[in-house]
């Protein structure tokens, strides 16, 4: 097939490719930095996608692709990633190492979650994933509540979202379309082949219950009957506090709000820091990551008199951590510790990382439409009974609630 090309952006729409077609490049992978790929007959993105090594943007809505490979992570460039309109049923873990990206537009698919390392993508500026299949919001789907759009609307199955979510993104703040098609506070008993949280709520026009599915967690703890969780649980939620405190540590010089993941650091104030830290982690060899570039004061002055460092990669999470320091664990372990927590204990006072052990609640909120206000149930997450308790205090909107299907 006759294929326009020119030296950095591939316009291939409407081409009729049955395949992802980077067969046609003959080794000027590495000089792409934008493909057009929309309305085309492709089922899947293959796996050698990392030799697009500079590629900035990648539109491939209105295929007919079910999965992307892990291997897309290797795509370290890329600001852009277009796959609505397709049949993905879901996003790998390893999309968190698109560090660059911005736009994730997932729309019209048949996804049930998002991956929780979504939330290590600090860059990202807008994530949508309107008209899919989504049941249930992760906690915390954006690194940055305040500097990123997050739409979601028409997951018909979705009738609550998280209590932090709610409460950083969309607490007195005006909402356009909120309500479209989810979130809806109506009766219902159906039961899913999932978990099933049956609520009962209390209203002006009667009381109702609606059933909710939960697709999240193996153990959760009804009200009432709590029992403490697994020293398993414990133990991961201690080895996970102790390697988000080395991240912190690691990255706290860095800028986390940059649109570049470069940031210039004084070379007489501060390497003596990252020096420090090279050796408490000495396998990261950060040297490798370092240019020194000068920078003049002023016109008047010689532009080698001050001496900056610039630092390519802006922060660490802790799968970082992990795979160096930590690569003696079993497999299983690493991969649960490098996803992160489900979420985290929505006690202010606590934060504590869960990861298969929850006692939950729910609660009636509202947010702010554009012609009115609307009622939303909200769920929240808590490590303990204590926790659970201390939230409860001085809340009117509880909603009583009982578990079906354990």
């Amino acid at each position: 097939m006759d294929c326009e090309k020119s030296s950095t952006v591939l316009h291939w729409n409407y081409r009729g490719f049955t395949k992802f077609p980077i067969e046609h490049l003959r080794g000027e992978e590495g000089e792409v930095t934008d493909i057009y790929l929309k309305e085309n007959l492709i089922s899947r993105v293959p796996n050698d996608i990392g030799k697009l090594r500079n590629l900035e943007s990648l539109y491939l809505s209105g295929n007919d692709i079910t999965e992307l490979p892990r291997e897309i992570s290797q795509l370290r460039r890329l600001k852009c990633l277009d796959v609505s309109g397709n049949r993905l049923r879901g996003v790998p873990d390893e999309i968190g190492e698109l560090r660059e990206l911005k736009f994730l537009i997932l729309d019209e698919n048949e996804l049930r979650n998002l991956p929780l390392r979504i939330a290590e993508i600090r860059s990202l500026r807008y994530l949508s994933v309107c008209d899919n299949k989504l049941k249930w919001l992760p906690q915390r789907p954006v690194y940055n509540y305040f500097h990123c759009e997050f739409k979601f609307w028409r997951n018909p199955d979705l009738t609550t979202i998280p209590y932090s979510l709610w409460y950083h993104m969309f607490r007195d703040q005006q909402k356009r379309s909120l309500n479209m098609g989810c979130l809806k506070i109506t009766e219902n008993r159906q039961v899913s082949k999932d978990r099933t949280f049956r609520l009962t709520i209390h209203q002006e026009c009667g009381e109702y219950e609606i059933d909710i599915s939960c697709p999240q967690y193996n153990n959760i703890v009804e009200t009432g009957c709590p029992s403490p969780p697994s020293l398993y649980e414990l133990t991961k939620r201690v080895a996970y506090q102790m390697i988000s405190t080395a991240v912190k540590q690691y990255t706290k010089y860095f800028s986390i709000y940059s649109d570049r993941n470069s940031y210039y650091l004084n070379n007489n104030k501060s390497y003596d820091a990252l020096s420090n830290l090279e050796k408490t982690f000495d396998n990261f060899e950060i040297n490798k990551n370092i240019e020194t570039v000068s920078v003049s004061k002023n016109e008047m002055e010689p532009a080698n008199c001050i001496e900056y460092t610039k630092i390519e990669r802006s922060y660490y999470v802790p799968k970082d951590i992990i795979e160096k320091l930590y690569s003696f664990l079993p497999y299983f372990i690493k991969n649960e510790l490098s996803n992160g927590p489900i979420s985290k204990c929505d006690n202010a006072y606590c934060k504590k990382p869960i990861f298969d052990y929850v006692i939950y609640e729910f609660c009636i909120e509202k947010i702010i439409l554009i012609d009115n206000t609307e009622d939303v149930v909200l769920n929240a997450n808590f490590c303990s009974k204590s926790c659970a308790d201390f939230w409860k205090l001085g809340k009117r909107n509880i909603i009583s609630w009982k578990l079906l299907n354990q």
